[in-house]
Order: C-alpha cells, then structure tokens, then sequence
C-alpha cells in the first residue's frame, strides 16, 4: 500500500501544514481538514503521511488514524464517535496518544475535534459508552507523566457540542482502570466496569482487574459489585531486570529440532559466557508442578497465558519479559499454594540462573 498510495492533489498541497498532531485550542476546536479526512477515509499510518509529505524518514509523530486503544462508538443513526488511541510504541518516533475525536457520519462525511490537554488529556486503552446524549469516557492508559494511578478518571462527551468535561466521581473508584469494559445496565441509570487493569497498591504494580465495578450514573459514584475469589503473585528475578525467557524458547525448541538455528547458537553463546547452560526438559516441564494436576491446551487466543486444573481450581499463568504472574481462581489449601510457590520459584531460578523471588498480590 504504501507504494501504491494515490495521494489526492489537494492533500498534496496541504499535507505539511497538517503532518503533525497538535491540541485543539477551544473545548472543542473543530479540526477538520483535507489531509486528516483523507488519512480518515483510508485509515492511514504514519508512514504513510510522511511519504504523502516526500519524507522518507520520521521528523516528528505524523497525524495518522492507525491506532491502538481507541474507542469506537456507535449512535443509533448510524454515526460513529472514534476516541483517542496511540499510535505505534514509545520507542518508535511516531509514538503518540492522541485526545481527540473523530466523528464518521453515514453519508460519508467527517469531522475532527480537539481539545486542550488540561481540558482533556490524550487517552488510549479507555471505556467509550453511550448514555443518552453523551458518551461516558472511563479510564485510560495515557502517558505515564499525566497517570494517576490512585482513581479512575470519568469525562463526559456531549453529543450535542462535541465538547469535553471532567466528571467529579465520589465513592470507591478503581485505582487507574485501563483495557477494560462498561456495560449499561439498570435502566440505562449505571455502568457496569469490568475486565483490563488496575494498579495494585502497595506493590505499585499493574495488575488484572478481578473486582466488577459501578458507576452510578445519577450519583456519579463508584462501588464494588464483586471481586472474585482469588490468590495471586508474581515471580520475578531478584535484581527485577528483564527475563531471558524468549531466548530460553529459542534454545529449547532448538535442540528438540533437526536443523541448525543461528539465533539459539547465538543464545547459547551469550548464556555460556556466564557459566549457564539452558535445561530444555526444564523449560518444556515448567507448568507441571510436582502435584496431581491437568495442564489444559493452550489458546492461541490467550497467548502467553496457560491453564492449569488442581484440584479442581483454575490456575492461569502469565508469563512477559519482566515477570511471571501467576493467578489461582478460587482457593486452594495452603500447603498446596506453598508447594506451587516454592516451584515456582526454584523452576525459574533454575531455567536462567539467576536467583527469582515471589511477591504476593
């Protein structure tokens, strides 16, 4: 596509005044220009914009719609209200969360609003829902300079002006929500919020969101519905850095195979500098706890995440490149949750050796 990208002449005389993303000035500042409808119509990314521009390289984040984390909302007409989202990583340079809104009408046509920061600030990863003649604006990953990782934060967003505005919340309020979902319920008089992440406290530490929330519309207050049963902790390595565990993959699955991979001998390479050797049957054994349980197939949907059955409770466990989160649903007896601790533990110090610790959540 981006080789064959028919770039209309009124956007190439336009594209450069509106190649950059920018704040609106007004609550809201209607935006709408040939460059930004055309990058709409199409759904173009960045890359696409600064080759519009004859820029093969990346100045500065170019205004796109290819996004992660934006909400879409639909109106009974038809209409469709497109918030915030981010584009790309924050390492690439065309990393950028965006706080606008883009409005895309049935008969073809679009609009796109701006806002101040302080009036509403770029948001990615929120709950868009439809209340009446407003859309209810909950939480948000954003920026980690503007976070506020104690409370959710609630906007509104009138349908009849475009215009953005705080919700002043009372009650109970998730600590920073983001990935989830809200729900209209009760006679269309409370939202129901559920699912994504939370900032656990005292860790510090983004966890699942296991506790269904509340929002009551007219009282503009949280509460907890329920939380559900659990037990849950994480193992990480002692000096908290990144985990080797991806080039442990490679290795194992390596030596298992008849060809040759230059990465796992590159990998073999690295972890034999430092006195280690990589256990493939550890690694390929590490959710078989030294008790009766039944490890389930994995979804490919749930990716990195795998199930296990002991005694009948489910256990998920999450591995990234900076921890292993392991979450049991329900409640298993003590002396089982300090068997699953300690092999836990052991497995993983093991498998890169290096010592792991666990913390609890």
């Amino acid at each position: 596509m981006k080789n064959k990208l028919n770039v209309p002449a009124a956007v190439t005389a336009q594209v450069r005044n509106w190649q950059s993303p920018r704040h609106g000035k007004s609550n809201p500042e209607n935006q709408t220009n040939e460059v930004w409808t055309w990058i709409v119509r199409n759904g173009l990314a960045a890359f696409h914009v600064h080759g519009a521009a004859g820029q093969e390289d990346s100045p500065a984040p170019a205004w796109c719609f290819d996004r992660f984390g934006q909400s879409e909302t639909m109106l009974p007409d038809g209409t469709k209200i497109y918030i915030g989202g981010e584009h790309e990583d924050f390492y690439d340079p065309d990393f950028y969360i965006y706080n606008d809104v883009v409005v895309k009408r049935p008969d073809g046509s679009i609009e796109v609003y701006g806002y101040p920061e302080d009036v509403f600030p770029p948001t990615d990863f929120h709950s868009a829902t439809l209340c009446g003649e407003e859309i209810i604006i909950i939480g948000g990953l954003r920026y980690p300079e503007i976070r506020d990782y104690h409370t959710t934060w609630v906007f509104r967003l009138r349908l009849s002006d475009f215009s953005i505005h705080p919700v002043a919340t009372a009650g109970q309020a998730p600590a920073w929500l983001t990935h989830h979902q809200a729900t209209l319920a009760n006679c269309k008089s409370q939202l129901i919020v559920s699912g994504g992440q939370v900032m656990h406290h005292p860790t510090e530490r983004p966890v699942e969101n296991l506790t269904t929330w509340v929002f009551d519309l007219n009282s503009l207050s949280w509460s907890v519905c329920e939380t559900k049963p659990f037990q849950r902790w994480i193992l990480l390595r002692e000096d908290e850095g990144y985990n080797e565990l991806r080039h442990i993959n490679t290795v194992a699955k390596a030596s298992q195979g008849s060809r040759r991979s230059k990465y796992a001998e590159d990998y073999e390479a690295q972890f034999a500098q430092r006195g280690h050797r990589v256990d493939a049957d550890l690694y390929f054994s590490r959710f078989s706890p030294p008790m009766p349980h039944q490890l389930l197939k994995a979804d490919i949907d749930e990716y990195p995440i795998r199930r296990l059955l002991i005694s009948g409770i489910m256990v998920r466990i999450f591995e990234d490149m900076h921890e292993i989160v392991v979450t049991v649903e329900g409640t298993l007896e003590p002396d089982i949750i300090e068997k699953l601790q300690r092999f836990g533990v052991e497995t993983y110090s093991a498998l890169e050796g290096v010592p792991y610790k666990l913390i609890e959540l």
